[in-house]
């Protein structure tokens, strides 16, 4: 659908010419306008295709209006009307770089056939302009990725052919010295993807601005890692500029993330010791891992040694087996996650977050392996947790935080496992008792078989099933008794030996006070009942 616009001093033109494009083009939307002047307003207000004007007109004409009209993106076709004694008005417009003209009177015929014809071009003109946006799109987009990536190579010390090269020393927009400025962006994860892609540009936009009034600057993320955004920047190290950054990082905009900032030392050419200035740099961001409150480092001030690895400790796994096995298990725990993180980073020196993390992570795997009680899928589920927890670690607080509720996980798993083992006990003694109630059982004989004390078990038996044990074993043998009477001809006393009961007449007390009928009466009721 297109818009239209009329433009004619005459009404009944005007609204005879209407009328034939609404009849042809129901669609299109048709606007009007009586000269030039309300059709200037007009078209500055709204966007037309196809412009249909007369050329003479008093106020403005239709060629004062055509030169006057305002650009538009869009593709536009002006077309215009013309009496045979203004044919040469119509000539100029032609000659002004108009589409067409129609002679008054106007000919339907070969108004369609123009009309057609307008619409043709647009079409075109609409898929090529189409055409060259997709494309002016796609470069807009693939060579920042281009760009991007190629920094990214060069930082991290990849080797770069001589065209990337050459693409290099374009994007770093100066030659000679200068630092790598690494920030690192923490907590993305915790963002919908939206909010990720926002806090980045912002991210980069506050920096290069920052950085761009102290000397030239290239800004970019590491492909390798889409948390880091690496500065290139061709400035002085002053005092002043990571007061800045801390300034700048600190806003409530970058509340929902933690950002830690590296600065490397000065070197006088930056092209070629980039790698190991962004590697100076990254330590440097790290020691925001360890401290609290400060948000800007210098690589000279470090104490994070990448060289330093940490060594197993059967103290620490002794101290972390003893917390979730203790009586007051919360407390304990804290206290031996303080402990433990405290003791592997005491000396000198540091060791980089991820070794740390590390450290920890084969602690508490260690530990859930070497657990008790606990089932394949309880451990898997345990390392699970273990994992995706500390795959995202920050901060120091954090992750001791996180091995304490680790912890406090593996001891409540090691105590529904105990009870889940009592629970099994129950059910355990249940089986027996079905399978050897025709034997002489007693609270004691059957508590022994399971390793319990005869007066715990007693205790355990009720409050699990509300009723004791020679209730429970009484109605073993009486549904059973039930089946025999109806299913065999057994003598009384028979029956009651294969229950269990040597005293055949303490049976027949013990069934009549259950069902208040006697063992020969219930038979002939029950067989009675199934001949009827």
């Amino acid at each position: 659908m297109y818009n239209i616009l009329l433009v004619d001093d005459e009404p009944g033109h005007l609204t005879g010419l209407s009328k034939i494009l609404r009849r042809l083009r129901p669609e299109y939307a048709v606007r009007t306008a009586k000269n030039g002047e309300e059709a200037l307003n007009l078209c500055d207000a709204e966007s037309f295709e196809i412009i249909i004007t007369d050329i003479q007109m008093p106020i403005m004409d239709g060629l004062d209006f055509y030169e006057r009209l305002p650009s538009s993106r869009k593709p536009q076709k002006v077309i215009f009307l013309s009496g045979y004694d203004y044919f040469e008005y119509a000539q100029k417009a032609i000659g002004l770089g108009s589409f067409e003209y129609v002679l008054k009177p106007v000919d339907i015929d070969k108004f369609t056939t123009i009309l057609e014809k307008t619409e043709r071009s647009l079409e075109e003109e609409m898929s090529s302009l189409q055409e060259k946006e997709s494309l002016a799109a796609k470069l807009d987009t693939i060579m920042p990725l281009y760009h991007n990536r190629i920094l990214s190579e060069w930082i991290h010390g990849m080797p770069l052919s001589s065209d990337e090269q050459r693409e290099l020393e374009q994007s770093l927009l100066f030659q000679g010295g200068g630092s790598i400025i690494v920030t690192a962006i923490h907590g993305m994860d915790k963002l919908e993807d939206k909010e990720q892609e926002l806090c980045r540009n912002r991210a980069k936009g506050r920096l290069q601005t920052l950085l761009s009034e102290h000397g030239a600057a290239i800004t970019f993320f590491s492909e390798q890692d889409r948390s880091l955004l690496i500065s290139a920047a061709h400035v002085q190290l002053e005092d002043s500029l990571p007061a800045r950054l801390e300034e700048q990082f600190r806003q409530a905009e970058f509340e929902s993330v933690r950002i830690c900032v590296g600065m490397s030392r000065r070197s006088e050419s930056v092209a070629s010791d980039a790698s190991s200035l962004f590697k100076e740099a990254c330590l440097a961001a790290m020691e925001g891992f360890y401290t609290n409150g400060r948000l800007v480092f210098r690589s000279a001030d470090t104490t994070i040694d990448s060289r330093l690895f940490l060594k197993a400790s059967a103290k620490l796994e002794a101290l972390m087996s003893d917390a979730i096995h203790a009586a007051h298990g919360e407390k304990a725990i804290r206290d031996a996650s303080s402990a433990v993180v405290a003791k592997l980073i005491e000396g000198e020196r540091l060791p980089t977050p991820a070794e740390l993390v590390g450290h920890c992570k084969k602690l508490l795997t260690k530990l859930t392996e070497a657990t008790e009680y606990l089932k394949p899928e309880i451990i898997d589920r345990l390392l699970a947790s273990i994992s995706e927890s500390l795959d995202r670690v920050y901060a120091l607080e954090q992750l001791q935080e996180i091995i304490a509720n680790r912890l406090t996980d593996i001891s409540a798993a090691i105590t529904d496992a105990r009870r889940d083992s009592k629970e099994m006990v129950i059910y355990k003694c249940l089986a027996y008792m079905e399978e050897h109630y025709m034997e002489d059982l007693s609270l004691e004989s059957v508590s022994a078989v399971f390793h319990f004390n005869s007066s715990y078990f007693c205790h355990y038996f009720k409050s699990k099933l509300n009723i004791n044990f020679s209730q429970y074993l009484t109605q073993i043998r009486l549904t059973k008794a039930k089946e025999l009477l109806e299913q065999s001809n057994d003598k009384i006393y028979q029956v009651a030996s294969r229950l269990g009961y040597q005293d055949a007449k303490y049976f027949n007390r013990v069934f009549k006070k259950e069902f208040g009928l006697t063992p020969e009466e219930y038979r002939s009721i029950a067989r009675s009942m199934k001949r009827g």
